[in-house]
């Protein structure tokens, strides 16, 4: 019975909203026709302050992050690349700042990952994936499998200690250490006492 009431009031008011409608119009109630060629639409003066967002949404949608070697010393000055995981393709490129930072703007959501490149291509290392929304920004970070030799712009990757069982003494972990050590310039706190040649 209340629903029929609610019925009924429902179309009492469609009612007179027609007939307010068509005393305003003259009692005709006209349709609009599309556009014929050669007439000029008239330009709507409404304008909108900007595209939607919702609420508690701030700021551009990016992917930010940074570039690391092995012992989370940043990297500059490298190539890093945007790829969509959704459709496979590289969608921006650009180098890390002095502080090994990089930020990409982007136009549509999906998951994407961030990959350092060399300069022939070859992928050095990825970032974390993750999936982002409009309006949201995805903080990544590339960190690279070894350590960032800046003079010749190649990554030297550790040894594994596994590695050196069954091996020449010139292959030794002790060997690769001490090589390191000179490659890297590390000197003892404390040479000790000087032993006579």
């Amino acid at each position: 019975m209340r629903h029929q009431q609610l019925i009924a009031n429902l179309g009492l008011i469609l009612a007179l909203g027609v007939s307010a409608a068509a005393e305003q119009g003259g009692g005709i109630i006209r349709r609009e026709e599309p556009p014929q060629s050669g007439r000029e639409i008239e330009q709507s003066a409404v304008r909108f302050a900007g595209s939607w967002r919702p609420n508690g949404m701030s700021g551009d949608t990016k992917v930010i992050g940074t570039v690391i070697d092995i012992r989370q010393v940043p990297v500059s000055a490298v190539r890093v690349q945007l790829r969509n995981l959704d459709t496979g393709t590289v969608e921006q490129e650009t180098d890390s700042n002095d502080q090994g930072e990089y930020e990409f703007a982007v136009e549509n959501s999906g998951t994407y990952v961030v990959e350092m490149v060399m300069v022939d291509g070859y992928v050095v290392a990825l970032s974390n994936a993750g999936s982002l929304a409009r309006f949201e920004t995805l903080q990544t970070v590339v960190q690279l499998p070894g350590r960032w030799d800046i003079s010749t712009r190649t990554v030297v990757v550790a040894q594994d200690m596994t590695s050196f069982f069954g091996m020449s003494a010139e292959t030794t972990m002790t060997a690769t250490t001490i090589q390191i050590a000179v490659d890297q310039d590390v000197r003892p706190a404390d040479p000790g006492t000087p032993v006579s040649p």
